[in-house]
């Protein structure tokens, strides 16, 4: 599912885990997903500027906001993984930098799980 309006995006993607996850697991899973959003940020040209971990959806997350530029604009991907079952959810929005981040606390403030 995504939304855009010019250069700022919101979207939520889903993907299968190989084994399910557990909240026990968590330790061993947030340099993972540190190690994932290093790599994301490096394939914009850019830097995780914060990450946190947060509850997205009842459940316990990781948030990362990505700071890059694209054809001269300054911007930020504020993406969240986060992890239930056999799923792994990928929240993300764009915008940018020193931008209102109104749609993007939406978007981690508002998201459920079936």
């Amino acid at each position: 599912m995504q939304a855009s309006h010019g250069l700022e995006l919101v979207s939520v993607t889903r993907f299968p885990l190989l084994r399910a996850y557990r909240p026990a697991l968590w330790p061993r899973v947030v340099p993972e997903l540190d190690r994932a959003a290093g790599e994301l940020a490096q394939q914009q040209k850019g830097h995780v500027a914060d990450s946190a971990t947060a509850t997205v959806g009842g459940e316990r997350a990781r948030r990362y906001d990505i700071d890059y530029e694209h054809d001269g604009e300054a911007l930020v991907e504020r993406i969240a993984f986060v992890l239930r079952g056999k799923t792994e959810y990928l929240l993300l929005c764009r915008y940018e930098r020193g931008g209102d981040t109104a749609a993007c606390d939406r978007l981690l403030g508002t998201f459920t799980l079936d």
